[in-house]
């Protein structure tokens, strides 16, 4: 019976490790998140990164890109100024 309690401890303590250690180092960054969910969604490719996540990686490294999405208009488009002023 303690062999089964030992074992079954080892394996928790075990599994939050690796699952805490996976956080660390997948740790994905949040601003390209945050951009995704302001992108339209459409996936036309007219920004020329072929698709919103295209763009929302482009954007981590130049946070300008947001201006060649062609249908980024309205309320989304000043949603993402509003949070791009936030970030510089």
């Amino acid at each position: 019976m303690i062999g089964v309690l030992i074992v079954t401890l080892t394996a928790l303590i075990l599994g939050t490790i690796l699952v805490l250690t996976d956080l660390l180092i997948n740790k994905k960054d949040n601003n390209e998140e945050e951009f995704l969910k302001r992108l339209p969604g459409y996936n036309c490719g007219s920004c020329g990164y072929g698709s919103c996540n295209g763009m929302a990686k482009e954007m981590l490294k130049n946070i300008e890109a947001y201006k060649k999405c062609r249908p980024l208009r309205g309320e989304k488009l000043k949603e993402m100024e509003e949070y791009v002023e936030k970030l510089k």
